[in-house]
């Protein structure tokens, strides 16, 4: 191969399926030329062809390995197996016996990846067929029976055993030049050159071991004994040669750094003369990191390391991690400092790895490599730049505080250290407005600001960092008085108006709270924890929350919630609970609520607050949905045909809403159960509607077209007004609990009910009120006259069957009541009879 100098010719990738092909077609041919091929004459005396796998096994293993530049030639003695093949067993056995043996080598001894194996497995399927194809072809041509021992079959075999070295090594230069992408035609012909000298010398050697078997069987032994030691002098010949040409290449390695020092390429010319001396792949060098874990580490302690292809140790998965097999580190040194590592890794050939020879000539290109780079002034250069690099690596360029990385590396060594540690983690409200609105100029002055007066609280093992964007994050104590205190004075320094120049902003943060032991005990934890709990004070406007399990969405209860959410769908394992709505005034109830629930085996009741989002999240609330409306509707109509018939209400979320086909289904059940539209409610949140309008506008036309009543759930918990909601098409809206619980004690409370059931009847709205819990707050909103009232006053949810039998007994106990009282029917509607008189006794009413 030409000797190229100062740049490292890298292999081209070569896509996999191009060496697939390759062996296809290998064992193709080969499984072709072995059905034509005629039987081998076997003479006497015969072999057992196990034998013969055996003797293929250990001269392939037995190879010698000779580098000719940044190639690596083999010279094996697998050719006199191959002779012995050839006279002694059938075509069967002998292709059997090769392939067997040649196996074994390729699976259990060198253990190579399934491509590579197949290529061998392919190319020696292809060589062993040819070889007997070609010695019975021969013996022909020559007028000689196969069968005969003589000058001519000793020719045809020395044909065999050349064409099948010719078919391997054609079939490698294919491989190698699909990689280089580059056909040296003068290189393959000087390699099957090489290549027939060897086979020539080996295979005389076979037929001499043919001859004494068949003659003098005892004559064996010595050659045996001859063969032995003509292999043994010439492996040493090459040991001997190899440690000259290292000589040689250790002063062509210190010439050519030496020529480097003047054009300043001593690092380029440094690595590449170092992967030309040791054929390796890649060379390079680096300096040593504090607590850095590399297979290299133990250079930066002073001691060389080999690592030996095949090698199990934590080194050797290291270094297969960067996609090398093999390996060889060395310290370079300024005086008596060590003042980084020199590396080589990944032979150039997979017949030879690193051994001690090569550590010691790399140690001593690592000693010259110290010099040359020491007197260049390189170290130095690459010094500074590495701890700029590093600084820079490790804080944000904005505000100069430390980063995420550098932050994480810090809590990690107080954890190691002291086991005490919170983190605060802040985020910069609305700071997209900003951006949007005044420009990432004025945005990136205010992160600048925000920084500066972080930088403030730092005290002693105090460390404020940003994370990224808007994110701020301080690492502190763990005990509470000194969180309490922090969060106070970022609290207070936050709520300070931002002088930006042309503007100022006040500005209002969310920060999450995560401390150990009880948030966790690793640093990645408490990040995620420290994030959970900020959103969750983002979420509910606090300003400030501590890390709670039950708020957290990536809880191990959650994970697990998720995947028994799904079978409890699919399967229907899901109940509905029932909660009835009542006029104030007249104690008769017009309709329930259904309510889901799901009774977990493990968990117990998981309340619809956690499960409900969990199904929102990961796509389950439409079939979800379908489950609440399905069973609701056919409830309704079983109620109705009781004669206990009432007004059915079913949650819905935005992404129900948002369902073009929402609508569709909902009329498909109607008409499949038979329930007149006007018997179904849809509660729709207000944040839901109000989120969206436009779109929420037109489903929510399609539903009431159908004839449907639509209600807005949880009235006054959002940022709508009632004007805002005239303009939608809903009959309903329905205060929200928080407002309603402490009616009767809190003065400011009842001033909101009444302003809303005041304005939503001047809108033409129903009201209803939910979370009726006393007898004073039923008076209240009778009196404010309130359309319904709903909550454990009247009636706990309750399941289906408790339900039927609570409706029976209450409109009979009302049809009674009418009665007794001689209170005439105003008139009939679906919802059943309704009528005026006196205010109703709602302790009879009552069913918890």
């Amino acid at each position: 191969m030409p000797h190229n100098r100062g740049v490292v010719p890298r292999p081209r990738a070569t896509p996999d399926r191009l060496i697939w092909l390759v062996s296809a077609l290998l064992a193709a041919a080969g499984a072709s030329l072995w059905w034509y091929a005629p039987q081998l004459p076997h003479l006497e005396p015969r072999l057992w062809w196990p034998v013969v796998a055996a003797l293929f096994a250990i001269t392939t293993v037995s190879a010698v390995h000779l580098p000719f530049g940044r190639d690596n030639h083999s010279l094996t003695l697998s050719q006199a197996p191959v002779v012995l093949g050839l006279f002694l067993l059938t075509t069967d056995d002998f292709v059997l016996a090769g392939l067997v043996g040649l196996g074994f080598v390729q699976l259990v001894v060198r253990r190579n990846p399934p491509i590579k194996l197949a290529f061998n497995m392919a190319s020696a399927f292809a060589q062993l067929p040819v070889a007997a194809l070609v010695f019975v072809g021969t013996t022909s041509l020559l007028g000689e029976p196969a069968s005969n021992f003589s000058p001519a079959t000793w020719l045809a075999a020395l044909a065999a055993t050349l064409t099948a070295d010719v078919v391997a090594n054609v079939a490698l230069f294919v491989i190698i030049s699909l990689r280089l992408g580059s056909w040296n035609l003068a290189e393959l012909a000087r390699t099957l050159g090489t290549a027939a000298i060897g086979t020539v010398v080996v295979t005389d050697l076979a037929l001499v071991t043919v001859l004494l078997m068949r003659d003098e069987p005892g004559a064996l032994a010595l050659l045996a004994v001859l063969a032995v030691l003509s292999f043994l002098l010439y492996r040493g010949y090459h040991v001997q040669r190899l440690r000259y040409s290292r000589l040689e290449l250790l002063y062509q390695f210190t010439r050519s750094v030496d020529r480097a020092l003047a054009s300043e390429s001593v690092m380029e010319t440094v690595r590449a003369e170092a992967c030309e001396l040791l054929r390796a792949r890649s060379a390079s060098v680096v300096l040593c990191q504090p607590n850095a874990v590399a297979w290299w580490s133990a250079a930066c302690q002073g001691k060389s390391v080999l690592l030996a292809r095949g090698g199990e140790s934590p080194e050797h998965d290291l270094l297969r991690a960067e996609g090398r097999a093999d390996g060889l580190a060395a310290p370079l040194r300024d005086g008596g400092e060590i003042t980084g590592v020199f590396l080589v890794s990944g032979r150039l050939d997979d017949m030879s790895t690193f051994d001690r020879d090569d550590l010691k000539l790399f140690e001593a290109l690592a000693g010259h490599a110290s010099v040359a780079l020491t007197n260049s002034g390189l170290v130095a250069r690459v010094r500074a730049a590495a701890q700029e690099t590093e600084h820079l690596s490790l804080h944000d360029p904005l505000t100069g505080l430390p980063n995420r990385l550098h932050f994480q590396q810090r809590l990690e060594k107080r954890l190691l250290t002291d086991g005490s540690a919170a983190v605060l983690l802040m985020d910069v409200d609305r700071f997209k407005e900003v951006n949007d609105t005044l420009g990432h100029d004025v945005g990136d002055r205010l992160l600048r600001e925000v920084g500066r007066r972080l930088r403030q609280v730092e005290r002693g093992e105090t460390v404020v960092a940003r994370l990224g964007g808007d994110e701020f994050a301080v690492l502190l104590g763990g005990d509470d008085v000194h969180i309490e205190g922090m969060v106070a004075r970022i609290t207070r320094d936050m709520s300070r108006p931002f002088d930006l120049g042309e503007v100022t902003l006040d500005v209002m943060a969310s920060i999450g709270i995560a401390s150990t032991p009880r948030d966790g005990s690793s640093a990645a934890l408490l990040l995620r924890r420290a994030e959970v709990a900020m959103y969750d004070a983002k979420r509910g406007l606090t300003g400030v929350a501590r890390y709670a399990a039950d708020r957290d969405p990536y809880s191990s209860r959650r994970l697990s919630l998720i995947g028994d959410l799904a079978r409890a769908v699919e399967e229907s394992t899901l109940e509905l609970h029932y909660q009835p709505q009542a006029d104030p005034g007249s104690g008769q109830v017009t309709g329930v609520e259904a309510l889901l629930r799901w009774n977990h085996p493990l968990w117990g009741n998981v309340p619809p607050d956690e499960f409900i989002p969990l199904a929102e999240h990961t796509g389950l609330i439409k079939p979800l949905t379908r489950f609440v409306l399905e069973t609701a509707v056919r409830q309704c109509v079983a109620w109705r045909d009781a004669g206990t018939p009432v007004l059915m209400a079913v949650n819905i979320s935005m992404r129900n809403l948002l369902e073009p086909e929402l609508a569709d289904t909902v009329a498909r059940m109607l008409v499949q159960a038979g329930l007149p539209a006007g018997l179904l409610k849809l509660e729709v949140t207000e944040s839901a509607i109000v989120s969206d309008p436009e779109r929420a506008v037109h489903a929510l036309d399609r539903l009431v077209d159908l004839g449907l009543l639509v209600s807005v759930d949880d009235f006054g918990t959002g940022y709508s007004s009632l004007t805002r909601l005239r303009s939608l098409p809903v009959h309903e809206v329905k205060i929200d609990r928080s407002f309603v619980r402490h009616l009767a004690e809190r003065a400011d409370d009842r001033a909101i009910v009444r302003a809303v059931i005041g304005l939503g009847h001047d809108l033409g709205l129903r009201v209803v009120a939910e979370g009726v819990e006393d007898e004073a707050s039923w008076r209240l909103l009778e009196s404010f006259e309130c359309d319904l009232v709903q909550g454990y006053f009247l009636a706990r949810p309750m399941p289906a069957e408790a339900m039927t039998a609570w409706l029976a007994e209450h409109f009979a106990a009302y049809a009674t009541r009418l009665r007794s009282e001689a209170i005439e029917p105003v008139g009939e509607t679906a919802l059943g009879a309704t009528g005026a008189g006196s205010p109703p006794d709602v302790r009879h009413i009552r069913r918890v």
